[in-house]
């Protein structure tokens, strides 16, 4: 919840009134009803070129909110789905305070570039422990099996402020 209301990252798909892969947020107060729809950020360029969406819940930092992410890339053997990372506001989280330019994730091992769809990695689910600072990052990859990628929160932060768009 951000200032008493649910919040939720969506990419609305609407027969053309929002321009399909961006990321949003909207709120509700009751988790049935939602609005205050605002537009958070788009495509850009290279392995976030097609579309973007959003990934597991973000995880709130003195930096802000961390929220990692999917981007796809249209390439000539098909679509290429990777991950990256990003810093929302802490009061505003459709402001955008940094974003990678680099992406932090994407398929090279055989099993996330072989299987039901190839090359896919796609975040779904991130826990982070407090004392360690451990982050860990669990991943569909190739729409076949489940992964985790691990990280520490810190250097996840400092790596979304240091390759920022």
């Amino acid at each position: 919840r951000i200032n008493g209301q649910y919040a939720l990252l969506h990419r609305p798909s609407d027969m053309g009134h929002t321009k399909f892969g961006d990321i949003f947020i909207s709120f509700s107060s009751d988790l049935l009803y939602w609005g205050r729809h605002r537009f958070v950020m788009g495509t850009a360029g290279g392995w976030q070129s097609t579309k973007i969406g959003a990934g597991p819940v973000p995880i709130e930092t003195d930096d802000g909110w961390v929220m990692i992410y999917h981007g796809v890339l249209t390439s000539c053997n098909g679509f290429v789905y990777s991950a990256g990372a990003a810093l929302l506001d802490l009061d505003e989280p459709w402001k955008v305070v940094a974003r990678t330019r680099r992406y932090i994730l994407a398929p090279t091992e055989i099993y996330e570039c072989v299987g039901d769809t190839p090359n896919v990695v796609f975040p779904v689910s991130a826990v982070h422990d407090d004392e360690t600072d451990e982050l860990r990052v669990y991943y569909g990859a190739a729409d076949t099996c489940v992964c985790m990628a691990t990280t520490t929160l810190r250097e996840l932060v400092a790596f979304i402020r240091d390759n920022s768009l």
